[in-house]
């Protein structure tokens, strides 16, 4: 169990608290979304209290169970949700990775990929909620285009690296900021630009499918015809894209071309569509089912050679096309 409630994040903002199992299991379905949640050896015993503090498209949370427990949410669906402990442990099975999650590591979940966990009884956990709409027409804004893919993040947070601790930094911040100030983080004006910060701040910082895009975009407002280039590319990633289709469609000489993307991209056409291949290979391998191959993979993705393909594979995400099948 857990010690004095005196110390616990959002103190003061009890939603619910349990000490039989299925009660707060009921709870959190209907807070969150339909999950099952098992005391590991069996009985109904928890010491389980949730803490809430709605924003206007997040809120901030604290979690504890006061047991072991394996949870099965299966999908979160209409939200993200990123996940800081700050006693205990977890270990969280999501995009086909295991990722054990502690004081001073965090992981972010995404909507639409699959999740599992597993508590200590001595975890408690600081967590933001963050509405999937409003995430994704951020991005939407960033990147200048619709999302046609359900945005997916690398799940670990690196704490340790510089972009993952200005990820920490603003979380620590709307909790503090909560703890000292509730009034002014109920003002709309002011809980709306820093969930925007947040926002932002995870899209640019945080490793995800659309990474590549936002990168491009963020270099200022590309010249028209690199633009159409870009345009033709993501809708044809799947095919053969010839240099002289580009050519016509971004109405230029090759070498205006070439000069565009070097300058404004920072990578040559073929390249760019090689790094876009690579991303979509990626997101494929991590949601692959038992019946696919990296052969066949990287043929959908416009990779012939397949030594080749792992090799390019392996220098952008640091390992083998096998062994992100293998997660």
């Amino acid at each position: 169990m857990l010690g004095d409630s005196a110390n616990m994040p959002l103190l003061g903002q009890l939603a619910y608290q349990s000490a039989n199992l299925d009660d707060f299991r009921r709870y959190m379905s209907s807070s969150y979304c339909e999950h099952r949640i098992y005391r590991k050896g069996g009985g109904k015993a928890v010491d389980a209290r949730h803490h809430r503090a709605p924003l206007k498209t997040m809120s901030l949370n604290y979690l504890q169970y006061g047991a072991d427990v394996e949870i099965y949410p299966g999908f979160f669906e209409t939200f993200y949700m990123i996940e800081m402990p700050v006693t205990g442990w977890t270990e969280l099975e999501h995009c086909r990775q295991t990722i054990r999650n502690q004081c001073g590591t965090a992981a972010i979940i995404s909507p639409t990929e699959r999740v599992s966990s597993t508590w200590s009884a001595d975890c408690g956990q600081r967590m933001v909620k963050i509405s999937r709409t409003a995430l994704e027409s951020r991005l939407c804004e960033m990147i200048g285009r619709a999302v046609t893919d359900p945005l997916v993040f690398d799940p670990h947070i690196d704490f340790g690296s510089r972009d993952g601790r200005s990820i920490e930094l603003l979380c620590n911040f709307l909790f503090e900021q909560h703890q000292m100030d509730p009034g002014l983080m109920g003002d709309l004006r002011v809980s709306q630009e820093l969930e925007r910060a947040l926002m932002t701040t995870l899209l640019v910082a945080q490793p995800h499918n659309y990474s590549e895009l936002l990168r491009i975009n963020g270099v200022g407002v590309l010249p028209r015809h690199v633009r159409k280039a870009i345009e033709y590319i993501e809708q044809n990633l799947q095919e053969e894209i010839p240099m002289k289709s580009l050519i016509a469609v971004s109405n230029v000489s090759a070498r205006a071309l070439y000069t565009g993307f070097e300058r404004f991209v920072g990578a040559p056409p073929q390249v760019y569509i090689r790094n876009r291949r690579l991303e979509g290979a990626y997101q494929r391998l991590l949601s692959a089912d038992t019946s696919e191959t990296v052969s066949d993979i990287a043929t959908q993705w416009g990779f012939s050679h397949l030594g080749r393909f792992s090799a390019d594979y392996k220098r952008r995400f640091g390992e083998l096309p096998s062994e992100t099948l293998k997660r």
